[in-house]
């Protein structure tokens, strides 16, 4: 075919038997953000004492090192509205085995999940502020890269395709496969 290269582009998929690569170029690797400056977002996030509309404590993004350890600062999510909160153990819905739950800011019912930074800053599209989640996982990155990522269809098994979180390979779920978070205080 004569309109086609075999040379890799940055953000070219590799898919090798199921295990899928992510080729980046130097120049595409400029334009995301470092680890330490996943760092400074954590920290600046962090510094703005975000707080559960409910419970009136103050919330915090765990180190990186901790990324995978849900703290009692943690942010929750609740992914059908996005009001941010801390964790909770009411509001809980009988409908789909209790796995939902009421926000009670909006009252409107959904998953229930707590929010991670995402840390691989080669998945980044730009150094945006982390302002959206991926649903249903609820990895937190820069709006620019949660809607680059939710319009990748990704192989899955060998007939089929769909768009994930490209930090935990969950399948994307909802309309738009992630939420615009809204935090109560400065962060809004």
């Amino acid at each position: 075919v004569e309109t086609e290269t075999n040379q890799l582009q940055d953000g070219s998929l590799i898919d090798l038997c199921g295990a899928t690569l992510l080729w980046r170029t130097a120049e595409g690797l400029s334009h995301t953000p470092t680890v330490k400056h996943l760092e400074a977002l954590r920290q600046e996030i962090n510094a703005a004492r975000p707080q559960c509309p409910v419970g009136f404590n103050t919330l915090a993004f765990p180190s990186m090192k901790r990324k995978d350890v849900v703290d009692e600062k943690q942010p929750w999510v609740y992914l059908n509205c996005g009001h941010v909160h801390g964790y909770h153990n009411w509001g809980n819905k009988e409908e789909r085995d209790g796995k939902d739950r009421e926000c009670p800011m909006c009252r409107s019912v959904g998953p229930y999940v707590p929010l991670w930074l995402g840390c691989e800053a080669g998945f980044y599209v730009d150094a945006g502020p982390p302002t959206h989640a991926f649903s249903p996982c609820g990895h937190v990155c820069s709006e620019k890269t949660t809607a680059y990522w939710s319009q990748i269809p990704l192989p899955h098994g060998t007939h089929t395709f769909h768009a994930a979180c490209p930090f935990c390979a969950h399948q994307l779920a909802g309309e738009q496969g992630y939420i615009r978070l809204i935090f109560q205080g400065p962060l809004d």
